[in-house]
């Protein structure tokens, strides 16, 4: 008996390693998100590279054309409606792991969209009237987040993320938090 539990513990560890050397020798990852596609009608890819040790660095690319968020902004509910954010990261494996593991990450955001305000003009009666007008915006922001990896067959991936910043340069026009949340699937290769 002790010489057949010997013998599984030793496969195991054999299979574990060999899974290690496996995924350690794919360095690039791609990722759809789910999430925001579902809920907020928003076309989301990322790409991430890993480094030797537990850095990764990658980036995020999100377009959105939400029927739900152009609505609220033609109605006035809000005054900016977001269309695009570009989203460079940089990240760090907290967990030991190979095939599942916790990080963090910092992220930079450029972002931009269409902005609507209320403005008080005078003709040339001087009669004042109130119009709206429409421009585009755009901001770069910085933050940070948590999420959580799983590798199925050493290629195959579910992630896990939930992060928030602000944005810093434009912030009378372009909405104050940005979110990365996020259920993505993914292959790395």
């Amino acid at each position: 008996m002790k010489k057949v539990l010997l013998l599984l513990l030793l496969l195991s560890t054999a299979t574990q390693a060999q899974e290690s050397a496996a995924i350690d020798n794919k360095k690039n990852e791609f990722r759809v998100d789910v999430l925001s596609a579902l809920v907020w009608q928003k076309a989301s890819f990322s790409y991430e590279r890993f480094f030797g040790g537990a850095f990764s660095t990658g980036f995020n690319l999100n377009f959105s054309d939400s029927g739900k968020l152009n609505d609220d902004f033609e109605r006035g509910y809000r005054n900016n409606v977001p269309k695009f954010e570009f989203n460079p990261y940089v990240r760090y494996q907290l967990s030991k792991g190979k095939t599942s593991f916790y990080f963090a990450e910092v992220f930079a955001s450029y972002n931009g969209g269409d902005y609507k305000e209320i403005i008080r003009l005078v003709d040339n009666n001087l009669n004042g009237y109130y119009t709206t007008k429409k421009s585009a915006y755009s901001d770069f922001g910085l933050g940070g987040g948590l999420g959580y990896k799983l590798y199925i067959k050493e290629a195959f991936l579910v992630e896990f993320l939930a992060g928030f910043g602000s944005n810093l340069t434009n912030r009378d026009k372009s909405p104050d938090v940005i979110s990365r949340v996020g259920f993505n699937l993914g292959y790395r290769f």
